[in-house]
């Protein structure tokens, strides 16, 4: 059997004017990997065709969204038509090692959110597209059976006969014929995989929690702006220096930076149960981000989930709300059973349907001139596949042939060490050193080659330098005879501005193959000139711990992130 992933998102083509839309859908197989699958030049995702978009005008508005949901029902059903056959009877396929076998595909995973997966589910967007639950009850942390497709079959089955079924209304179902009842072994209710981006980081972040937090606080949206421009700057986090209030358009990767800090905004100027409240929605939030998890990790994400339904009151006794009927809040109560039956959260996230939203519809697009523009899609991305196909044949046959894969570069290039530009030989990358647990990367030339340890004592603010450098040298065995004549005025030494550190990795939140990089500042107040602003001075907080194996010696030495151990050894 092969697992067939299935996701679908309309997006807006045009920009700044008009009302141009498409409807991609991707299509790729569970048996890839997800760390191959989320990157988009692996082409492990690829599009499987565009539904139509169109506002049925030839309809009544009464009838207009019924006759919408079957539109895409009917589309789905010819789209998906091939898997029919395939999923019952098999179809002989040539594997990575070369070999043939039959393979079942089945649809084991839709992708989409909260509307779509109402649509796809056939039921109303203010109920869960999993499970029963009604939708007063949507708020409570109560149990409640998951939707089953062959009662649900039948219950539109009389439906669409005429009759009138009680569990139609009850379970908020909408009179089309859905386009999943002919897959085989599919449960599409069961399908449904979290959306960190539009359940999590949009909605329940930005669009509710944000929003309650801002109405509890004294000044509301002014002291929210105020607390988050005095927070202080930090090369990992985002610095919002006119607030977030004045932001129109929001993107993932903003929402991600105000969830780093948004707790400490909010700390000691809200009530301690909303501080408790915002505190289990994020930790909830990082949890359902982690790329391995353990029975450990999901306990303590649904022990986030079960915290904040034991504070979320507080929110009503300050008259911000009156309930949580919320689907998308909802949602997370399926994340530990969602995370189980199908694997982590990042490999079904949505993100992956926006990047490729990109490459297969809006650069398209932009090579039409507009009309009839979904013919000149297809056309512009059939050309351009053949090219990468092609493109991949020469690099497999001819030796040494590279060329990329991307159908915006320039075209192929030869590895002959030439890059054909006129821009000079590439900068040389950074020094590194490593250890057993960590490595770090400096400037291959220092910014202060010869900076004096007066200078270092008053402007880079580091009084005990002096004293700091002699322990340093006495433990290593290299402290020069003169050292108590140095001239702190004369005796110079490089300094660094910045530390890379490259932190151990963390299977649980390392993108596979990266390391995590901290970056310790250290630099001085840069005046204005001209046009360009002048810059305050910036020293980095640095703790060091003492390794047990070696006594008193230092595993990270620094003075406020000014003197790295590899400037000393240069200096003597």
């Amino acid at each position: 059997m092969s697992p067939v992933h299935i996701s679908s998102d309309k997006t807006n083509l045009s920009r700044f004017a008009g009302d141009k839309q498409g409807w991609p859908v991707y299509i790729t197989v569970g048996n890839i990997g997800k760390s191959t699958r989320r990157k988009q030049s692996k082409r492990a995702t690829i599009l499987l065709g565009y539904l139509p978009v169109t506002k049925l005008e030839c309809f009544d508005e009464k009838n207009r969204a019924v006759q919408g949901y079957c539109l895409f029902h009917k589309c789905m059903t010819s789209v998906l038509a091939p898997l029919v056959e395939a999923g019952k009877a098999g179809v002989v396929m040539i594997c990575a090692d070369g070999k043939r076998r039959r393979i079942h595909p089945i649809l084991a995973a839709y992708i989409a959110d909260h509307p779509e997966q109402c649509l796809v589910a056939c039921c109303r967007q203010n109920r869960c597209p999993k499970c029963l639950v009604p939708y007063n009850d949507l708020g409570n942390p109560i149990p409640s059976s998951l939707r089953d497709p062959s009662d649900t079959l039948k219950t539109l089955h009389l439906a669409a006969n005429g009759y009138a079924p009680e569990a139609f209304t009850q379970n908020g179902l909408r009179p089309v014929d859905p386009f999943w009842i002919d897959l085989p072994f599919c449960d599409i209710f069961a399908s449904f995989t979290p959306d960190i981006l539009h359940q999590l980081h949009k909605g329940v972040f930005k669009d509710h929690l944000v929003k309650w937090v801002t109405e509890t606080l004294i000044g509301g949206e002014h002291e929210v702006d105020r607390r988050f421009q005095a927070m202080t700057g930090h090369p990992s986090l985002h610095h919002f220096k006119k607030g977030i209030s004045l932001v129109s358009q929001w993107t993932g990767n903003e929402y991600k930076n105000m969830e780093k800090v948004f707790l400490g905004v909010v700390a000691n100027a809200a009530d301690p149960k909303v501080v408790q409240a915002t505190c289990a929605i994020l930790d909830f939030i990082h949890y359902a981000h982690f790329e391995t998890h353990t029975d450990h990790s999901l306990r303590r994400l649904e022990d986030a989930w079960n915290h904040f339904h034991a504070r979320k009151d507080e929110f009503i006794k300050q008259k911000v709300r009156t309930h949580f009927n919320i689907p998308k809040i909802h949602a997370m109560q399926h994340y530990v059973h969602m995370i189980r039956s199908h694997g982590t959260a990042d490999g079904f996230n949505t993100e992956a349907s926006e990047r490729l939203h990109i490459d297969f519809a809006k650069h398209a697009y932009n090579a039409s001139n507009r009309k009839d523009y979904i013919v000149q899609m297809k056309t512009w991305l059939a050309r351009h596949e053949a090219i990468n196909i092609f493109s991949e044949y020469l690099r497999w046959s001819i030796p040494g042939y590279d060329t990329a894969t991307d159908p915006f570069d320039e075209g192929p290039v030869l590895n002959d060490g030439d890059s054909g530009g006129d821009d000079g030989p590439p900068d040389p990358p950074p020094a590194t050193s490593q250890s057993n647990e960590i490595s770090y990367s400096v400037a291959v030339r220092p910014p202060f080659p010869k900076t004096s340890i007066n200078t270092i004592t008053n402007k880079f603010h580091a009084p005990d330098f002096l004293h700091c450098l002699y322990t340093f040298l006495q433990q290593r065995d290299i402290l020069p005879e003169n050292f108590d004549s140095i001239d702190p005025a004369t005796v110079a030494v490089p300094v660094f501005k910045r530390l890379n550190l490259l932190l151990p990795n963390l299977p649980e939140v390392s993108t596979e193959g990266h390391q995590i990089r901290d970056v310790v500042r250290a630099c001085i107040a840069t005046p204005g000139k001209g046009l360009k602003k002048g810059a305050p001075e910036v020293f980095d907080t640095v703790f060091a711990r003492r390794d047990p194996l070696a006594g008193s010696r230092l595993k990270w030495w620094s003075s406020k992130g000014t003197i790295l151990n590899r400037s000393l050894k240069r200096s003597y």
